[in-house]
């Protein structure tokens, strides 16, 4: 069996050891097992601890060769100098992976701790799989596992798997699927990596028919050639998003401090974005967007962008940030303007590219001309829309008919025009203002992005994230078929 596929003891565990737990629920090894309990782990869960007891309602067994059936992984927190101890009785008790939460070894830069680390690689050697020490480990909704504190993380898998070294931004990915309708099929913390890393984590999900989408934040790969011929070969089948730090000398201090790996050099990773299909982000933020894009725009995506909404500074604002990211805004010629002038006024509008409605919102049969018309254009391949919907929602003008009937019909127009153009239409959904007045606006924003997202419509709060995750997913498409 290959050391990938070994990984589904982790993933997939049948009965699980939770070694480190004691009788006091509200220890580090309690609330993690809590959260195992709230998440629905569907197998059997075996708390580990000399002292045994109870815990939950379950029995806690000295050791793991005390636990009566076979055990197929196991989550170890204990401290760093029992852990080399524990996974040896663990791998002679045909345990076959673990996730060492501890923390305490090669990141501390000490170097008998160091040497602890190096035990357990050689432990990991003789037969058991290990991810960490120092890491938060794995979310799995279909293996019913999840990290601390993820009780409550979404329950459903998705198309998206996740690589980190930290698990922080692991955590925080996980609570933005919450709100944003983002499902994984796995998320892994790997810390400091003393034997699963990276390289092959890659590897298993590009194996993996479940994950549509890779993405990953990396400080320090210890397999950097495996890694390279991993991404550039796996790019060609899915996206493979990553967000690399560590790359300034002050970041790359940080990354020795917080898994004991090597930042590398801003050359080396230029040349493996240069050299693969592989998606370069900067931010958690850009990663969830870039992977939400490139599962709802279809493949012949365009740079060509026709922009519809917003004011006179805005539509300049607009072409810069497309500008800046290599999306294109290609002019209107007379004869469009002119289409353009028959169902907008003269007098505060722009028929240019993009198109200044002149209003904050227009009414939906307009809206939805507008963008019908400019979708026409054999030049325009994607189409952006600005919908300030806070203006209807938290306006206090008159309305003709019922605010929520507006936004109703407002919301349906750019999937109504993606159907019959034939041409993305992605949505900027402007965020109304921080006042406590305009929560409820914020409550009614939401729900249209949530209606988008049900209509496969991608929306996001600012221009600049739209043109940032257009442009990926273009840049994305291109070099994937200049490649193939």
């Amino acid at each position: 069996m290959d050391k990938a596929s070994q990984l589904d003891a982790i993933f997939f565990p049948r009965n699980l050891a939770v070694i480190g737990v004691s009788a006091n629920e509200d220890t580090f090894g309690g609330r993690f097992l809590k959260a195992l309990i709230d998440f629905g782990f569907k197998g059997k869960l075996f708390p580990v601890n000399p002292k045994g007891g109870e815990v939950f309602g379950l029995k806690i067994y000295p050791r793991v060769s005390d636990i009566p059936e076979p055990v197929d992984s196991a989550d170890i927190m204990v401290p760093a100098q029992s852990v080399p101890q524990v996974l040896r009785e663990c791998l002679a008790a045909g345990v076959k992976g673990a996730q060492i939460y501890s923390s305490g070894f090669s990141e501390t830069g000490d170097p008998e701790r160091a040497a602890l680390e190096e035990e357990l690689k050689t432990i990991a050697a003789q037969g058991i799989r290990v991810i960490g020490p120092n890491c938060f480990g794995v979310y799995c909704p279909a293996g019913g596992h999840t990290l601390l504190p993820g009780g409550d993380f979404p329950k459903e898998s998705g198309p998206i798997g996740f690589i980190s070294q930290s698990g922080g931004h692991a955590v925080e990915l996980g609570r933005q699927a919450r709100g944003r309708g983002l499902r994984f099929s796995k998320a892994v913390s790997y810390g400091n990596a003393c034997d699963v890393n990276e390289a092959d984590l890659l590897e298993y999900m590009a194996r993996d028919p479940e994950t549509k989408v890779i993405t990953a934040y990396l400080e320090g790969p210890r397999e950097g050639r495996r890694f390279f011929d991993l991404v550039k070969s796996t790019a060609l089948m899915k996206p493979i998003v990553i967000w690399k730090a560590g790359l300034t000398e002050a970041g790359a201090r940080a990354v020795r401090s917080h898994t004991g790996s090597l930042g590398g050099e801003e050359a080396i990773w230029r040349a493996l974005f240069q050299q693969t299909a592989a998606i370069r982000v900067g931010s958690l933020e850009e990663m969830a967007d870039t992977a939400e894009a490139l599962l709802m725009l279809p493949r012949h995506t365009g740079r060509r962008i026709g922009m519809v909404g917003g004011g006179g500074g805005t539509s300049v604002a607009a072409t810069d940030a497309c500008a800046a990211v290599g999306l294109a805004l290609p002019p209107f010629d007379d004869a469009m303007r002119k289409r353009l002038l028959e169902l907008l006024p003269v007098a505060g509008t722009m028929m240019r590219n993009p198109v200044d409605v002149g209003v904050p919102l227009v009414p939906p049969d307009v809206f939805r001309r507008v963008l019908e018309t400019v979708a026409a254009v054999e030049s325009i391949d994607t189409l952006i829309a600005t919908q300030p919907l806070f203006y209807v929602l938290g306006g206090h003008f008159p309305m003709p008919v019922p605010r929520d009937e507006i936004v109703r019909m407002l919301v349906e127009v750019p999937a109504a025009v993606r159907d019959k153009s034939g041409k993305p239409v992605v949505v900027v959904l402007p965020v109304g203002g921080e006042e406590v007045e305009m929560a409820e606006a914020e409550k009614g924003r939401r729900r249209a992005r949530d209606r988008y997202r049900e209509m496969g419509i991608l929306s996001l709060p600012s221009l600049d994230r739209v043109a940032k995750a257009v442009a990926n997913v273009v840049t994305y498409y291109e070099k994937a078929a200049s490649t193939e």
